[in-house]
């Protein structure tokens, strides 16, 4: 396989490959827990209250699980949710999530406990059915820390790159559709980037993934097997895969630009959004499950804007990480 080593940066990870052998799978002998993973339900009542003095520091990742209005931030000191101009928080169950994405019947992540936890550190690969209030720990825990991660929000598929080699996976780019039981190692045949932003699995079309880069956006249809240069010459911070369009973020003359690209044909638009710039980059970027028109995003400085007009305008929710 492809040995990957990864230097990490500020918003994007630096990329080279040495060695070039065939694709192999990989398995992490843990087996049945796919099987019995929880219905996804409410957490009890109580466990998350409205956040009188929100302050959000690093955020992780942000989404609309189990395909609810809601949509959830991942920071450094746990979850936050926002829903009809209210933010809540909660008092337990403070993880670090790193790598989240939300899917339809809860999230998937990775990161570190909150200290005094009994989970094992790091995380490994988790998922969460009840937001947050509990999670299960399928693979690698206390091994893997999945900073790079992609979920197909209605297929199952869960794509990674690892950069912690373990017994049982080794550095490279992996996806499963079993919540690691088992791992297919990605060929990433044509990918030629020395950097990557964020890996983004296609919400219903399993095959399907993207990878933000310094060149551009890369897309395979075949599960990482081969690539393509899909959207070239644009400098991604953020790539995100709709169920309408993908929607790139892309640095230029020191700049934040945001695209909505027909990621097959390379047409699209430029959608209008608040100045930024590459100190304040954008790094996460979700799409309500049912209502395309709803887009949220995250920057850099943990400022959280929503448009709820397909882009045409936006609402700023957190002004680095404060309530606006």
């Amino acid at each position: 396989m492809k040995k990957w080593i990864l230097i990490l940066g500020v918003a994007a990870a630096t990329l080279s490959a040495c060695s070039n052998d065939e694709p192999s799978s990989v398995a992490k002998n843990d087996p049945k827990k796919a099987e019995t993973q929880a219905e996804p339900t409410l957490p009890s009542e109580g466990f998350y209250v409205d956040a009188t003095d929100l302050k959000v520091d690093h955020i992780h990742g942000l989404g609309y699980p189990a395909s609810g209005d809601a949509f959830m931030l991942a920071s450094h000191h746990g979850p936050v949710m926002y829903e009809d101009g209210v933010w809540k928080e909660t008092k337990t169950e403070k993880h670090d999530y790193m790598g989240f994405h939300a899917v339809s019947d809860g999230f998937v992540s990775s990161g570190h406990p909150e200290p005094g936890s009994d989970y094992e550190n790091p995380l490994g690969l988790l998922k969460s059915t009840n937001l947050g209030e509990s999670f299960e720990q399928y693979a690698f825990e206390g091994e893997i820390d999945f900073h790079y991660l992609g979920a197909g929000y209605e297929t199952g598929r869960i794509y990674v790159f690892n950069q912690m080699p373990v017994e049982g996976m080794e550095n490279g780019f992996f996806y499963t559709d079993d919540l690691g039981e088992s791992w297919e190692t990605m060929a990433m045949e044509r990918f030629d980037a020395q950097q990557m932003s964020n890996i983004s699995a296609h919400p219903t079309e399993a095959d399907t993934v993207a990878i933000g880069t310094e060149r551009g956006v890369y897309t395979s249809n075949d599960g990482g097997k081969s690539f393509e240069l899909a959207v070239e010459g644009v400098y991604t911070t953020y790539v995100m895969q709709g169920t309408d369009a993908a929607y790139i973020a892309e640095l230029k003359d020191d700049k934040m630009v945001l695209h909505k690209t027909d990621l097959a044909s390379g047409e699209g638009e430029t959608l209008a959004i608040p100045e930024l710039t590459a100190e304040n980059s954008i790094i996460f970027m979700a799409q309500h499950p049912t209502n395309t028109k709803e887009l949220t995003f995250a920057t850099l400085q943990n400022d959280v804007y929503q448009s709820t007009d397909g882009g045409a305008t936006w609402e700023q929710l957190l002004n680095k990480g404060s309530v606006k």
